[in-house]
């Protein structure tokens, strides 16, 4: 598992892949999973809202559910640096991801649990399968407002012996967002 993975809604109902179309044109690889946020120098020619690959302790859009097709390039899985495109990205502040984190300098544990933690891209997406790289940023967590909310361990089985390195599960939501105020962890 890479990057951003929607499992479910705040309320318990299961995520069935509701999505905004936006276009994407910035010169960055960008691939399913990625946090993207609304571009900052959009040129509007399309009518639709443009979305730019999010950065480390940026205030996120959403997450990259899918990419629609390049025709130039059809058995191509992501968008590549510098191919515009059309995106479908997940908005919805009540959306719980599943996310890895890095495990770096001071690995998530369970006394984290309702701390906010940012992110950060992992060393590159897969070209091969389209998913993207990016996990939790460990050493971030703290109360802070600052990108994700931390849920609790996903509920994987085996995921607890996982608790402390990079193989650990995650459920989190969109703390920063541009569509919602964001809080204070615990």
């Amino acid at each position: 598992m890479s990057g951003f993975k929607p499992v479910r809604y705040r309320d318990g109902t299961a995520y069935t892949g509701a999505a905004q179309r936006c276009y994407y044109k910035t010169a960055a690889n960008l691939f399913v999973g990625d946090p993207v946020t609304i571009s900052a120098a959009p040129d509007g020619a399309n009518g639709y809202l443009e979305v730019e690959l999010a950065t480390a302790g940026a205030i996120f859009y959403g997450v990259v559910v899918g990419i629609e097709p390049n025709r130039d390039a059809l058995g191509q899985t992501y968008l590549a640096s510098g191919d515009t495109g059309f995106v479908l990205v997940a908005t919805d502040t009540n959306v719980i991801y599943q996310v890895k984190e890095d495990a770096d300098t001071d690995p998530i544990d369970l006394v984290d649990i309702g701390k906010n933690i940012d992110s950060i891209a992992g060393a590159g997406g897969d070209t091969t399968f389209g998913t993207s790289s990016w996990v939790l940023d460990s050493s971030s967590h703290g109360t802070g407002a600052i990108g994700f909310a931390l849920l609790g361990l996903a509920d994987i089985e085996g995921n607890m012996d996982n608790v402390g390195t990079a193989d650990a599960i995650w459920e989190v939501v969109i703390n920063e967002s541009v569509a919602a105020p964001n809080t204070a962890g615990i």
